[in-house]
Order: C-alpha cells, then sequence, then structure tokens
C-alpha cells in the first residue's frame, strides 16, 4: 500500500504577530517560533505543504499569511533600523573610578526615552478595537455553516479536495499565496500547529474543537514551560488564572504534545497526571537550535550601537573587561542575587579585578525594588549596567566582547542565552534548575540559584584565574556543536508525517 499524500501543516503565527506588534523586542519564545517556521519553510522547499495563519476576527477566522509578512514584522521588532539599544546610565557615586575605554565602548549607546505609558496606553486601545473587530465578525461565526466533508472516508475526501484545490505536488512550484480562509483551504487531515504561546487567547479552546470537529484536522503544539503552573509566585494572578484554564482546556485535544526540553516534558507529565489529563502521547522534546537567528553580523551591529571595539574588550588586562547576562529583568531570572555578588565582589576584590556586570534585556515585572535598590546603591558606581532593548545584531556584539556570561534563572524550560552563548564562544556560568543544564551540557558551569555563597564561589574563582578562563574559552570553542533549526522542525515533521501514515494505515 503507498503512503497517502503528504497532509498541509497550518501553521498558526497570530500571537507571533500580536506580540511583534507591541513590542519592541522578541523574547526567546518568539525568537525559538519564527526558527522553527523558517526551517519547517526551508524543508517543504516550495512544496506548499508549511503555510502560515493569522487571527481576523473570532475563533474561527482564522486567514492564510505570506510568509514575507512575517519575516517583515520579525525583521522590524528584531532589528530596526532607526533604533539603537538604550543604556541606563547610572548616577556616578563620589569619586569612582573612571571605566576604561574597553568598557566604554561596551556601554555606549544611543539614548531613547522611555516609552511605558505610551506603550501600555497603545496596548490597551489596540485590545479594545480587536474586541469590536471580534464583535463584528460574530454573526459571521455563528452562521457559518460550509459543507464538511463526511466522518466516513473523510481521508478519501481530502485528498479529492486538494486535487482539486490545484494543491502543489512534491517538486512543483507553488503559487502565490492568495489570502483565503482555513474553512475553505483545509482538508481533512491536515494539521493545525502551535509552536507559540496563544494561551491569551480565552477562546482558543473553541478553535481546536472547530478544527478537529467540522475540519477533521489534528492538533498539535509546542509548550515552552509551565511556569504559571509551577511557580505561580512569579506571575501574575490573572496570567496564573488564564494559562491554566488554557491548558485545562487545550491539552486534552492535542493529537501530538512537543516540549523544548526534556525537563518541560516531564513537567507536562507530572501536571496533566496530576489534573486527570490523558494525552494522546507523551509530551516529546524537540531539539533547540543554536544561534542568534534572523540577527545581522556581530560587526554590522558594532557602530549603530556605539558598541565598535566591544570585540576587543577581553584583549589584556581584566581592567574593563565586563560579564554579561542576558535577559529580560523579571524576578524569576535572578538578578537580584548578581547585584548581591558583585557587590560581595567589589567587597573583598581590588575594583579593577572586578569585571563590569552588564545586564542586556528589557525591563519586566516584579523588579521594582531591584531597580531601586540599584539606583540607590548608584548602580555599584558604575560596576553593574543595564541596555535595554538590545538589537540582534548589538546583542551579537555584547556576546563577543564579554568576558562569559552569567544565567542564574530559577526556572527555566530551556535557557537559549545560555545555548547562544556557547554558540558565539563564550563561556556561561548558570543556575542548575531546571532544564538549564540540558541547555549548557559539560561546557557550562553551574550553582545553586538560591545559594549566594555557592555562586561567588564559582563566579569569583572564574574571575581569578584568567588562564583558566582562556583555556575555557578555548574548549568551548572546540567542543561545542551546534544544533541547526532544520533538525528541530525536521523532527516535527516527521513526527506529523508518522501521525498521518499510522491514520490511513487503519483505513
Amino acid at each position: 500500500m503507498s503512503d497517502p499524500p503528504p497532509a498541509t501543516l497550518w501553521l498558526d503565527v497570530d500571537d507571533l504577530l500580536h506580540y511583534l506588534a507591541r513590542h519592541s523586542r522578541p523574547s526567546g519564545i518568539q525568537r525559538v517560533t519564527f526558527e522553527l517556521c523558517a526551517a519547517l519553510r526551508r524543508i517543504d522547499d516550495g512544496r506548499g505543504r508549511v503555510r502560515f495563519l493569522r487571527r481576523d476576527g473570532g475563533p474561527r477566522d482564522l486567514v492564510t499569511l505570506d510568509w514575507e509578512q512575517l519575516t517583515a514584522a520579525f525583521a522590524r521588532a528584531a532589528n530596526p533600523a532607526a533604533r539603537a539599544a538604550r543604556l541606563v546610565t547610572p548616577a556616578p557615586a563620589p569619586g569612582p573610578r573612571p571605566p576604561s575605554a574597553a568598557a566604554a565602548r561596551v556601554i555606549a549607546a544611543s539614548r531613547l526615552p522611555a516609552a511605558g505609558p505610551r506603550r501600555t496606553l497603545r496596548a490597551a486601545l489596540v485590545a479594545q478595537a480587536g474586541a469590536l473587530l471580534e464583535l463584528a465578525r460574530f454573526a459571521r461565526a455563528v452562521t457559518e455553516a460550509a459543507a464538511r466533508p463526511p466522518r466516513r472516508g473523510w481521508r478519501a475526501a481530502a485528498r479529492l479536495a486538494g486535487r482539486a484545490a490545484g494543491r502543489q505536488g512534491p517538486g512543483e512550484a507553488a503559487a502565490p499565496a492568495a489570502r483565503v480562509s482555513l474553512g475553505q483551504a483545509a482538508c481533512p487531515g491536515d494539521h493545525l500547529v502551535v509552536l507559540g504561546s496563544p494561551w491569551s487567547r480565552h477562546d482558543y479552546v473553541d478553535s481546536v474543537r472547530w478544527a478537529r470537529d467540522e475540519l477533521r484536522m489534528r492538533f498539535s503544539l509546542l509548550i515552552y514551560d509551565l511556569v504559571p503552573l509551577r511557580h505561580p509566585e512569579w506571575c501574575d494572578r490573572e496570567v496564573t488564572r488564564s494559562f491554566t484554564e488554557w491548558h485545562k482546556s487545550v491539552l486534552p485535544l492535542a493529537d501530538r504534545i512537543f516540549s523544548i526540553s526534556r525537563a518541560t516534558a516531564d513537567d507536562v507529565t507530572a501536571w496533566t497526571r496530576a489534573n486527570g489529563i490523558v494525552p494522546a502521547s507523551p509530551a516529546r522534546p524537540i531539539p533547540m537550535g543554536t544561534g542568534l537567528g534572523g540577527a545581522a553580523s556581530a560587526d554590522a551591529g558594532l557602530a549603530g550601537a556605539g558598541l565598535a571595539g566591544a570585540a576587543d574588550a577581553t584583549q589584556g588586562s581584566a581592567l574593563g573587561a565586563y560579564a554579561l547576562f542576558v535577559s529580560t529583568l523579571e524576578a524569576r531570572k535572578n538578578h537580584a542575587l548578581l547585584f548581591r555578588l558583585w557587590r560581595r565582589l567589589l567587597t573583598d576584590l581590588p575594583r579593577e579585578r572586578v569585571p563590569t556586570l552588564v545586564f542586556a534585556g528589557r525591563v519586566g515585572w516584579l523588579v521594582s525594588d531591584l531597580m531601586r535598590q540599584l539606583e540607590n546603591a548608584q548602580w555599584l558606581g558604575g560596576k553593574i549596567r543595564l541596555i535595554e532593548d538590545p538589537t540582534d545584531a548589538q546583542l551579537a556584539s555584547l556576546y563577543h566582547g564579554c568576558q562569559f556570561t552569567l544565567f542564574p534563572s530559577l526556572f527555566e524550560g530551556w535557557g537559549l542565552p545560555i545555548s547562544e552563548s556557547l554558540a558565539l564562544g563564550r563561556p556561561c556560568i548558570a543556575s542548575n534548575r531546571a532544564a538549564l543544564p540540558e541547555a549548557g551540557g559539560a561546557l557550562a558551569r553551574y550553582f545553586d540559584p538560591e545559594n549566594l555563597d555557592d555562586a561567588y564561589r564559582v563566579v569569583r574563582a572564574v574571575i581569578e584565574d584568567p588562564a583558566g578562563l582562556r583555556a575555557w574559552r578555548e574548549r568551548v570553542a572546540r567542543e561545542f556543536r551546534h544544533v541547526p533549526w532544520d533538525h528541530s522542525a525536521a523532527l516535527i515533521l516527521a513526527t506529523l508525517d508518522a501521525m498521518t501514515r499510522a491514520e490511513a494505515a487503519m483505513v
């Protein structure tokens, strides 16, 4: 018996577009989503199997989206030409030691006013407009009564419908994409795939039920972490409530659950068991790709961010060198631990031997006390710096110029900054919690993120051993093995194809 024709993968990227339209920088989830979409499209190679969807109203209003539109939206957010990283400059302490030329080059960046109040107002207006749009679409969603293939023999009907619609076969050039609805274009047996985080959509379960029950599609999703379920103390109460309700309603409908790490897969297994949910199959980890996807070259970003020469910062003495922590500032990421650690280093070591600590990322939530403490301490006389919203090219420059990176997070589904650091040849000192040892493997060094003494011991040992740090750096460059995003996408595609073949064999 011949294999059935391959099913189309419909990738719902609405949450990615929503995020990119409202934030100045993509975070880890958005970057992974984009990389997986790009890799799946590369593997498809024009055959038309991989298509993209966005929402245009209610839960049944999913319409096609051109790849070029998605790449343009991501490029604007990741590397906007008109934006430079914003340096938060502390007030000088009385008589501080001036930074070295190398450190000055690292932290020099254009200054832009914060846009917090305007951003909040804009988000509120957009949300209101979206609600009005959904109301306007409601009548269409309720009265939609297009004919559906019967339940019996729906796979054969799908193949006939695909041919009648002129679906491209392997090796055929894909026709220019036209904006059509999922209800018109999908065939039974196709896959609705979520690689992002649409759990803010309270009615998403209606989209999934419609796709499964009426369109006869299969539904798969990728889970990044279960932070609001495992650690609600780090999240807004409303976020925890909506996150919990979404997963309780959607996970039972999933034909396949993927995860970004073994640790997250174990969390999914434990949580579903505790809540009486029986998934169709166990959560399957996929390999995480490495690298700063979509970024310009490091050299291209140096001048625009005022970082020219940063790559030379580690040459010569430790004076003016810096350590880098790439992350949104939020309680879970544990910036507070590094603040206390650096204050202790400056007490115990000569100031010139302590590298500057650079935080690179936007200011998030539950860190107002930390920000006030940093300001009150005058950012330790300039030994801590915050660079807000660096572009991908600027971020690559910061990685290349640092002595080492740090990632003290208390809980992660993976730890993208660890693998990014190693991919760019920079050693990383990281937390030993959750999935972080999976991201760093044997090339990173670890500490207990709730034990200041343990973290201090590991970090100080690295600072006081320049020769050992050089050897560690050489080992990272020699032994790190890059994981192409195509490997991640290929596993997803192979798993879904196996599901299609297994269903066909049962007919």
